[in-house]
């Protein structure tokens, strides 16, 4: 039997498998084969190569359970955001997060290790499911989302994804406001509603997000993606501190697996460099150093004078 004619997304249920004839002996022998994967009572996950990891075992288990608790409750936090297909900080993957959809006071009892189901929040009403699509978990909105999963792992995790959203057209500023509205009364609303500045969709990675956001907590006014010309050449810098000769380049390190691609990058930075500027190249370990990152652009600013 091949189980992707049931699975949806990778998905499927004890009540899927037996409409083919799959009862839950058959399906605890392709557990056992390793064929699929048991992500919750009732839930599996088909298992192409290797069993999912991390991430990708964090979607397939929130598939399942906005599945299964699809017309009381809706997938939020970081599990609505990984299922978008957005970026994250800073998430607990092992829980995933629904927001109940019930307004009563009880909301929604779900009593499983790795599950956590906020009460409603404001006026969240999603439109009505399509039946046509039942393999589809409800989300809350990308914004609502994105707010929520900062005031669980702190702003940074808002401003990476809200960053991408606007981006990828998925949300709106006018959106983002609202939602940093909805949860006012919410403990950590304060420092989410402080980073709502430094988010902008012309920062094109968690990696420049993060940046942004570590300059600005320094002090910093910052010009994203600036247009410069030296030596006849046009470059773009993905910083620039406002009003001086600094750039701030994040460089996640991946396309340098191209030597090539390094030798093109050192042409670059040299040529701005005879051109006047003065260039700070952050890493990903760098963001976690936030006086070290301090001092290096205390020191390109002097040296930029």
């Amino acid at each position: 039997m091949d189980l992707h004619l049931i699975a949806r997304d990778g998905v499927f249920s004890t009540a899927d498998a037996a409409r083919l004839g799959l009862d839950r002996n058959a399906l605890t022998r392709v557990v056992r084969d390793g064929r699929c994967l048991r992500l919750a009572t009732g839930w599996y996950a088909v298992v192409d190569g290797e069993p999912p990891v991390r991430e990708e075992l964090h979607r397939l288990t929130a598939i399942a359970l906005g599945r299964s608790l699809r017309g009381r409750a809706a997938l939020s936090h970081h599990s609505c955001l990984v299922v978008a297909g957005l970026p994250t900080f800073a998430a607990d993957l092992t829980t995933v997060h629904l927001t109940s959809l019930v307004p009563t006071r009880g909301g929604v009892p779900v009593s499983r290790a790795g599950v956590a189901v906020h009460r409603r929040v404001g006026n969240l009403r999603l439109p009505v499911p399509d039946t046509l699509e039942a393999h589809r978990p409800r989300l809350v909105p990308t914004a609502w989302a994105a707010v929520q999963a900062g005031l669980v792992a702190g702003p940074e995790a808002f401003v990476v994804p809200a960053d991408a959203a606007l981006r990828a057209g998925t949300t709106t500023w006018a959106a983002l406001d609202r939602a940093v509205e909805v949860f006012s009364t919410h403990t950590g609303i304060g420092p989410v509603r402080a980073a709502r500045s430094v988010v902008d969709a012309r920062h094109e990675s968690p990696g420049e997000s993060r940046t942004a956001f570590l300059l600005a907590a320094l002090g910093h006014e910052v010009e994203p993606q600036v247009e410069l010309v030296a030596e006849g050449r046009l470059y773009r810098a993905d910083f620039r501190i406002a009003g001086t000769r600094v750039l701030v380049e994040f460089d996640g390190a991946v396309k340098y697996e191209d030597r090539r691609a390094l030798f093109e990058e050192k042409q670059r930075e040299d040529a701005l460099r005879r051109a006047g500027w003065v260039v700070v190249r952050l890493v990903w370990a760098d963001l976690a150093e936030p006086l070290r990152v301090a001092r290096r652009v205390a020191a390109a600013l002097a040296l930029a004078a």
